[in-house]
């Protein structure tokens, strides 16, 4: 195309020559400069979609000799790969723009309406440039953050023709960049907690990558063995998000809510009452709901309220029959249990809502659990959203192995185990 307009330009001068020769007037005619090249210093940018922040690329455009004046801003168009998240994945990515080492702005990424443009195009508006007298350059840098959900963009490059205000391009060249699985933001990323045999509470946050799937420790605390119980109310992440109950050895229940902080996952703790020594087993879900086994077997739901005073309503009979299990986790919004002789039960959560009946009948999901000896449900371990819930499980050897979830005909089930590493035999409990 560019080619094709130097031809036409060409033509036309030639043409205006004849025609002025013919007329008997003078030959001569303003020479049409070259344009000049714009180069994108290190090819195209590799951008980590996730919390890694920005990164920064430069564009150094060369001009045409003795050019000066004002470069208008430009508004590029890449198109993606089909298949994004999200209709208008443009106002996700955050940029802000330099011209000639000059103050950073921003500078804007858009998206059409998908119903009126046909595929994902993505919009990146360039800064004006001032450009003075003797200057032969023009340099951009453009800084690029995106969140781990746009990692699927891939490489987008376009063609860039910088124009004059009249029109005529004074530079031409591309510009690139290469959208690559980052590490998930914080808010994304599960954690697991550990208690260890002094009593000291430890986080392990998931790094978002399956190969090593959990970052070094980090101390929460001491005197959690006040407490003979724990569990999570919703999955806790690594950006402090997650609330969690505990159980004190008089039978005192305690609610920790998410603080929401980093460093410090819990707020102060709130009692919500006596009596719940009567259970053998609880188990939160993500919503806030608590479930109470009894000794005698029974399983009671507790309705979540979401009030930090009051965080559960009246309990409500779910059934008998649950002292057959050895343990029962959270996995995902429903249940997983064991049974003594190691096999594995999944109880989903029901399609229609009932305080009551909260699962769909249970379905077995293989054998051989019972080399473990501690279970625990995660959020989400891996770097995809498609990665679903995790669960932790420890060997009696203090191994640690992370399952993933398979899902299929909308069911799901832990699967492809990872390990975690050695030496989680240190803890006594893990939730």
């Amino acid at each position: 195309m560019r080619q094709l307009r130097r031809v036409l330009v060409t033509a036309g001068l030639a043409l205006a020559l004849t025609s002025t020769a013919l007329a008997g007037g003078a030959t001569t005619a303003a020479a049409v400069p070259e344009p000049g090249t714009l180069v994108q210093e290190g090819g195209a940018l590799g951008v980590p979609a996730g919390e890694e922040g920005p990164v920064t690329t430069r564009l150094t455009a060369t001009l045409p000799p003795g050019f000066s004046g004002t470069i208008p801003g430009q508004r590029l168009a890449f198109q993606a790969l089909s298949g994004i998240p999200g209709d208008r994945p443009g106002p996700r990515i955050t940029s802000t723009c330099a011209v000639d080492g000059g103050a950073f702005a921003p500078c804007a990424w858009d998206s059409p309406d998908p119903e009126t443009v046909d595929g994902v195009w993505l919009l990146f508006d360039l800064p004006a440039a001032h450009v003075p007298a003797g200057a032969s350059t023009v340099t951009y840098d453009i800084t690029v953050d995106a969140g781990s959900d746009l990692a699927q963009l891939g490489h987008l490059s376009t063609a860039v023709d910088l124009r004059d205000t009249a029109g005529t391009v004074v530079a031409e060249g591309e510009l690139a960049f290469s959208f690559e699985q980052g590490t998930p933001e914080a808010w994304l990323r599960g954690s697991l907690h550990a208690r260890d045999r002094d009593g000291v509470l430890w986080q392990y946050d998931a790094t978002g990558y399956r190969d090593t799937p959990l970052k070094p420790r980090k101390r929460v605390g001491g005197g959690w063995n006040a407490y003979t119980a724990l569990t999570k109310l919703d999955r806790t992440t690594a950006a402090g998000a997650g609330d969690l109950v505990a159980r004190d050895r008089d039978g005192v229940l305690w609610y920790y809510r998410g603080s929401r902080r980093e460093g410090a996952p819990f707020e102060p703790r709130r009692r919500v009452g006596g009596g719940w020594n009567a259970y053998t087993s609880l188990v939160g879900l993500p919503g806030g709901d608590l479930f109470a086994r009894d000794r005698d077997g029974v399983l009671w739901r507790y309705p979540g309220t979401g009030l930090a005073a009051q965080p559960f309503g009246r309990r409500v009979r779910v059934g008998g029959g649950w002292n057959a299990y050895r343990s029962i986790v959270a996995f995902g919004d429903g249940l997983i249990a064991h049974t003594p002789d190691g096999r594995q039960w999944r109880y989903e959560k029901a399609d229609d809502w009932d305080p009551a009946v909260p699962f769909k009948p249970r379905r077995a999901v293989g054998g051989g659990w019972n080399v473990y000896t501690a279970l625990a449900g995660t959020g989400r371990i891996g770097p995809s959203a498609s990665d679903g819930p995790s669960l932790a499980a420890r060997t009696g050897d203090g191994r640690l192995v992370v399952y993933g979830v398979v899902w299929f005909d909308g069911k799901s089930e832990p699967y492809h185990p990872r390990p975690g590493g050695w030496g989680w035999n240190v803890y006594d409990l893990l939730v």
